[in-house]
């Protein structure tokens, strides 16, 4: 095991042995970090390669082993979804007829948007969603679509009057009763902003890439939207949280694209990961020299 990631083990003994409220949460468990992958497929034959990041992002329903994925002290993140349910979800035919199970997205048209601030959302997410993504030799959670439930209360302010503040409210009972559980939030900065002693870390995707889902074809974001977005999580390194992101490129671009996404991320204290849309194959660009 190398130095890292015996410091990260550490870390984590140290700083979640005696943990027992939101207040105690080891916000800076993650910052150790220097490599990591999202990986959402479950191919056995991936684990080796993932082993040789810090820190492993998979889907909980469908991965390589995990005593594989962790064979030289990885970290692992199980993916859970806050604003949206996928209709390929285990729990999705029990709750599709929820009041608080909403309309599809319009990107993702599996994927069928929650009311967050309904108690039956909240009970489904704490007491079903959670555990069972926690099993097993599982460190935390990759919390995916903050921001579709902070964007329906933009859209719709009397109609979702409120949405914010219940999903500050749901992660706060998840650290509560999860204390040893690292949580890092993909987008939703503004809720990551005022819960810095929850949250461990945060993501964010497409800072200098960005997707047309329509056209199915990747493009670099304008400078000046790069600029505001690279702005934005500048914020929460201020906080002292670490931040990771998550840029999109075609599997055959050269490498030199890959790397200058990876200087500009670490260039500003960002951890890097590149891969495709799909994140259902391995990118090794980031374990390069």
């Amino acid at each position: 095991m190398g130095l890292t990631r015996r410091l990260l083990a550490a870390a984590l003994v140290l700083g979640l042995g005696g943990a027992s409220s939101p207040a105690a949460s080891p916000i800076r468990a993650l910052a150790g970090v220097r490599t990591w992958v999202v990986y959402y497929a479950a191919a056995p034959e991936a684990a080796a390669e993932l082993a040789r990041f810090d820190l492993v992002v998979l889907d909980p329903h469908g991965h390589p082993p995990f005593p594989l994925v962790k064979r030289h002290g990885s970290l692992v993140l199980t993916y859970v979804s806050l604003g949206e349910v996928n209709a390929s979800h285990p729990e999705f035919a029990a709750i599709s007829g929820e009041p608080w199970v909403l309309s599809a997205n319009p990107s993702w048209p599996d994927a069928r948007r929650l009311d967050v601030r309904a108690p039956g959302y909240e009970r489904w997410l704490l007491d079903r969603v959670v555990p069972a993504a926690l099993a097993g030799p599982v460190n935390g959670l990759f919390l995916d679509t903050a921001d579709t439930a902070l964007d329906l209360e933009q859209t719709d302010p009397r109609g979702f009057a409120g949405a914010a503040r219940a999903l500050e409210r749901v992660l706060v009972e998840m650290k509560r009763r999860n204390p040893r559980a690292l949580l890092m939030i993909n987008g939703g900065l503004p809720v990551a902003e005022r819960l810095p002693t929850v949250v461990d870390a945060v993501a964010l995707e497409s800072i200098w890439t960005d997707y047309d889902f329509k056209a199915k074809a990747y493009r670099v974001r304008p400078a000046d939207e790069a600029e505001s977005r690279a702005l934005l999580l500048a914020r929460v390194v201020a906080l002292g949280l670490p931040v990771f992101t998550l840029e999109y490129t075609q599997a055959d671009r050269g490498a030199p694209w890959p790397a200058e996404l990876i200087r500009r991320s670490r260039a500003r204290g960002f951890i890097p990961y590149v891969s495709t849309i799909g994140l259902d194959q391995v990118s090794a660009h980031t374990l390069a020299p």
